[in-house]
């Protein structure tokens, strides 16, 4: 199963984030955005790929983005 991640780089890698976006797409990521300004890459990974993102240099942590859930119209208010 795919998880969506969000992969924080180094700062000491921030100048060179378009490379350690080519390096994340070659451990199997599929890279959506890259976000130079913050430090940030996005994208979605497989389960058994997931490991090989975390050892790419570069890398700071890798987090799995959690999809924002919205109640039914119908639900009750909290």
């Amino acid at each position: 199963m795919d998880q969506n991640i969000m992969v924080t780089v180094e700062d000491a890698h921030q100048e060179r984030i378009k490379a350690v976006a080519d390096q994340l797409r070659a451990a199997g990521m599929r890279v959506r955005q890259v976000l130079p300004t913050i430090g940030v890459i996005t994208g979605t990974v497989s389960d058994s790929q997931r490991d090989a993102i975390g050892n790419v240099g570069g890398v700071a942590r890798v987090e799995e983005q959690e999809a924002p859930q919205v109640p039914p119209p119908d639900a009750e208010i909290q």
